[in-house]
């Protein structure tokens, strides 16, 4: 694509929404008048207004790029890792996508909010499925990045973009030394994060090894304590036992006391008469 042409359309890209078509005429004309150009006027012509979804999502490759390339960096490494890690390192990757899509989502409408234009429930779920399809397809990561969608993205298309979805895509060349580095870039990112996942793994099975020595422990402090308990409660039963027993003897022997009291003043009686 022309130096020219692709100028223009990272200007008219970086434009407010409802500005675009007013100067993207503006830029025909002079491309017509003041560079008699008339194919790059045509192709200037061609460049489509974004729709808000794709306008949302170009601001933010602009503001906030980094969190962008996190995105299109965890979409290679998950399409690298998927046919090596095991599912629970495929897991985590996925629920990183999620929270990372999540979090594009609610920056993308932040901005919305900002820009006077909050999106709606319709856009919202564009955005969405625009940032998943970033994740599913390198070629929908790299129109994200490049800030000049013109649509939204399905995560379905997986094998390529939709005509027109993105103006001016980068082109990506996947032969020669460049993909021989991005492979090996893609290698040891997954090679890494399989490494992450075995010690995630070590760390888990030696957590729930020391879980199971506490809980054998502490069911055998649970049964000693239990022992006692019923120790104890069969000592209180003997003791209120005694205690009822001695309680009747005391009893006899009071009366058997207060008896022995009376017939002595009765014999002490008779002795004065």
């Amino acid at each position: 694509m022309p130096a020219d042409l692709d100028q223009v359309a990272a200007e008219l890209y970086a434009l407010p929404r409802d500005e675009f078509t007013a100067a993207r005429n503006a830029a025909v004309k002079r491309a017509r008048q003041q560079d008699d150009d008339k194919e790059l006027a045509e192709q200037i012509g061609a460049l489509r207004r974004p729709s808000t979804a794709a306008w949302l999502v170009n601001l933010l490759s602009r503001e906030h790029p980094d969190e962008v390339a996190a995105l299109v960096e965890l979409g290679d490494g998950l399409r690298a890792a998927q046919d090596q890690l095991e599912g629970e390192a495929l897991r985590r990757l996925s629920q990183q996508r999620h929270e990372v899509v999540h979090g594009l989502v609610q920056q993308a409408r932040a901005l919305a909010r900002s820009a006077g234009h909050p999106a709606s429930e319709a856009v919202t779920r564009e955005l969405e499925n625009t940032f998943t399809a970033a994740v599913n397809s390198s070629a929908a990561a790299q129109a994200v990045a490049g800030g000049r969608l013109t649509t939204a993205l399905d995560p379905a298309d997986v094998d390529g973009l939709p005509e027109q979805a993105a103006a001016t895509p980068a082109a990506r060349d996947d032969a020669g030394p460049d993909r021989d580095e991005r492979l090996r870039r893609d290698l040891e990112r997954a090679r890494s994060a399989a490494a992450d996942a075995d010690a995630e793994r070590e760390k888990a099975q030696g957590e729930l090894t020391d879980a199971e020595r506490a809980a054998d422990d502490a069911a055998g402090t649970l049964r000693e304590l239990r022992s006692r308990i019923e120790a104890a409660e069969q000592a209180e039963h003997d003791a209120r036992r005694r205690a009822r027993s001695a309680q009747r003897d005391l009893d006899a022997a009071d009366r058997a006391a207060r008896e022995a009291q009376r017939r002595v003043r009765d014999l002490e009686r008779r002795k004065q008469h």
